[in-house]
Formats: C-alpha cells, structure tokens, sequence
C-alpha cells in the first residue's frame, strides 16, 4: 500500500504567510486605484459642469444662481433643508444647459444620514454672495481669484473643511500629499485645482 502524505503545518503557515502579504499588498492598492478612478470622474464632471454653466453665462450674462433657504429668494429646498451651495434648477429648465443640474458628489456615499443638499457637489455664485455680504472681505478676493462662480467636489477625505490648515475650505486637493488627503476638487472660470485667495475666513456653504 502507497502511504498518502499531506501538508504539514509548517507548509499550510508558510502558504497562510504568503496570502496574507500578497493581500497586504493588494488590497491598498486597490482602495487607492478607487479613489483614483472617484478623483478623476469627480474632475470629469466638474468639467462638464463648467461647460453647461458658461454656456448658461453666454446667454444670460451672468452665472446661474445658486439655491438660497431664504424666503425672499429659492425659498425652501429638500423639505426645509438649507440648500445654499447647490446649483438652482435653471441650468437645467426650461433650458437644457445639462440634464441634470444636481451632481451627486462621487465622494459622499449616499446612504449616509446627511441634509439632501450636502450630497452634491458644491456650487457658490460668488458675485450673488458679494452683493449678499457687501461687509465681508472674503467674496471680493474670491471674486477676482475664481471668477464670478465656483464649485468643488469635497474630495477623498469627505470634508467640505478640516485637516487642522487655515481656509481649509479653499484648500485644493493634491495627491502628492497622499491618495487621501485634505483638500477639494475645485472647478471655476479661472481653470481647476484653484486653491486658496489671498484673504478670508474659514468658510464652508451650508
């Protein structure tokens, strides 16, 4: 009779070893190429965003205005959610610049239990803001370093602001500092990855 020889526990530890350092390997690499694949479809988008909202300044000679909670203006939005910093319907109706004027932010996981409008990519009509707060030296700045409207996906790590940096609202996202790191994906007339005027506070749209 042949004797029939199996693993011993040595060679199943070693193989054990072997998956698990090949899973090491693997499994960040492939949250990064994720992240990656976010990033460029969030700058993808933005882009096309840009396209329908100068289009819509051709036209109109001025940027579309952004939703505002304030009775005097939009009105409520999402059932009594503040929509400051989304896009108003107008890009969309009766004039199709694009079909849908709401971007959902690639970043943000939809099933989280957050306010409607903070789903979307942010969208801020900067000369409106101007006139709105005609005290505040912020919009000015903003005004001549972006354009007359700017907007941002809030990035790999899911913060409008954060990361400890002054204006980190204005921050722009770089991928040297790290696959995952502070900053948004900016979007404006004076091009993308726009990072921080040269005055304001910490703001933030909502």
């Amino acid at each position: 009779m042949k004797k029939k020889y199996g693993f011993t526990l040595i060679e199943l530890l070693i193989v054990v070893a072997i998956i698990a350092i090949l899973a090491a390997i693997a499994v960040p690499n492939f949250l990064e190429a994720q992240v990656r694949a976010k990033v460029s479809r969030a700058k993808s988008d933005l882009r096309t965003y840009a396209t329908a909202i100068e289009s819509y300044a051709v036209d109109n000679n001025k940027p579309p205005r952004e939703y505002d909670a304030s009775p005097a203006k939009d009105g409520p939005f999402f059932g009594q959610t503040n929509a400051s910093g989304i896009m108003a319907p107008i890009l969309s109706t009766p004039i199709s610049y694009i079909s849908n004027a709401y971007g959902l932010d690639p970043f943000v996981k939809q099933g989280d239990n957050i306010p409607e409008d903070e789903k979307y990519f942010t969208y801020q009509d900067i000369r409106e803001r101007r006139i709105d707060n005609p005290a505040s030296a912020f919009w000015p700045a903003a005004e001549i370093y972006y354009g007359y409207w700017r907007m941002c996906s809030i990035g790999p790590d899911r913060k409008f602001t954060g990361g400890g940096f002054t204006n980190s609202a204005q921050l722009p996202y770089d991928p040297t500092n790290g696959t995952i790191s502070p900053g948004n994906i900016w979007r404006s007339p004076r091009g993308g990855d726009i990072g921080e005027p040269p005055v304001g506070p910490l703001i933030g749209p909502h």
